[in-house]
């Protein structure tokens, strides 16, 4: 699979754990994400062509990853003097299957254990951290001074690039808005955006971002 199309996949696994389905969904149609808001993620937020946003979903198909739905009867022409028999896809959703969810377990459980889970330490307006795993590379001995929101962006812009997330410069304003928010103390508006961002990034990834946004509010509260 392309980066792409496991990304996809996460979702789809995300989306099954979330609702708490069973095993036996697997096996049979279950409404799964809509393709609209998969559009809208890739495609319109994160700037990805619809070429290749429609030749990973085809790609999840084939591999028998990912079937789309709901299936509907095919409608053959009145006075027709062949009838045809069939169904057909009318694309609205896309869900899992039991080959799928081991699959994106598969990738997710690879994730893991290539993210450190940081030790994270805050000590004055600086946030420390050693030996984090971000992706297939490892920062040692990093540290970012709250007191420099322009480092802040960066660095998260940074972390976020790692999870596989196309940055555009929609998500370069949101995360430079989301720090500068928390240099002010507002957590209540920061935290949505924060969600937003990283909500779907693995525990260890998400600790490292927050320790970021700590920092720069410990600093707003002069700690």
């Amino acid at each position: 699979m392309d980066e792409l199309s496991k990304q996809i996949l996460g979702d789809l696994l995300s989306d099954f754990a979330n609702r708490n389905l069973s095993a036996d969904a697997l096996t049979k149609e279950y409404v799964g994400v809509s393709l609209s808001d998969l559009n809208q993620k890739y495609c319109i937020e994160n700037s990805v062509s619809e070429v290749d946003f429609d030749l990973a979903l085809k790609d999840l198909e084939e591999d028998g990853l990912a079937k789309t739905g709901p299936m509907d009867l095919y409608e053959n022409p009145p006075g027709s003097l062949s009838v045809v028999i069939a169904f057909y896809s009318k694309r609205e959703y896309l869900y899992l299957t039991e080959k799928g969810y081991k699959a994106a377990k598969k990738t997710q459980s690879a994730k893991q254990s290539k993210t450190a889970i940081p030790h994270v330490q805050i000590s004055g307006s600086h946030f420390y951290q050693s030996q984090i795993g971000i992706g297939d590379q490892v920062a040692q001995s990093m540290s970012a001074s709250a007191s420099n929101e322009t480092e802040a962006i960066d660095r998260l812009i940074q972390l976020l690039s790692k999870t596989g997330v196309s940055i555009n410069e929609a998500t370069k304003q949101e995360i430079a808005l989301m720090v500068s928010l928390s240099n002010q103390g507002n957590i209540t508006k920061a935290k949505p955006i924060f969600q937003k961002l990283f909500g779907a990034a693995e525990d260890g990834v998400k600790q490292i971002a927050w320790g970021f946004l700590t920092a720069v509010i410990t600093k707003h509260m002069g700690l």
